[in-house]
């Protein structure tokens, strides 16, 4: 009779301490295999810009290019110019648009 106990105590404590379905693989169990990501990232993130309707802008939601750094002033002329820049000041992340010269521009971030 105590053995039967015993036994299945054995058992049921098994199971709690997880050896029992849905347990996690052990080194001897073949966990099955996740899927990878299969999407173009051989390319780094690229800054661009791109002019809008300055009817359609919260003047105060714009940084003044007067109030970016030399790097970032820099960094905005050759994306404004056409030119997608790799390489950027981490800042751009959090700069939506610009003011230069009286016209507003978006400020994005491609990822390939």
């Amino acid at each position: 009779m105590r053995v039967a106990l015993a036994l299945a105590l054995l058992v049921v404590g098994t199971g709690c301490l997880g050896a029992g379905p849905g347990a996690p693989a052990t080194a001897t169990e073949t966990p099955t295999a996740t899927p990878t990501a299969t999407a173009n990232t051989d390319c780094p993130p690229a800054l661009t810009v791109t002019e809008i309707d300055a009817n359609q802008v919260d003047p105060s939601s714009a940084v003044a290019y007067e109030n970016l750094t030399a790097e970032q002033q820099a960094t905005f002329d050759r994306a404004r110019n056409g030119t997608a820049v790799e390489g950027f000041d981490y800042a751009w992340r959090d700069i939506d648009r610009v003011e230069y010269a009286g016209r507003y521009y978006n400020t994005g971030i491609l990822v390939c």
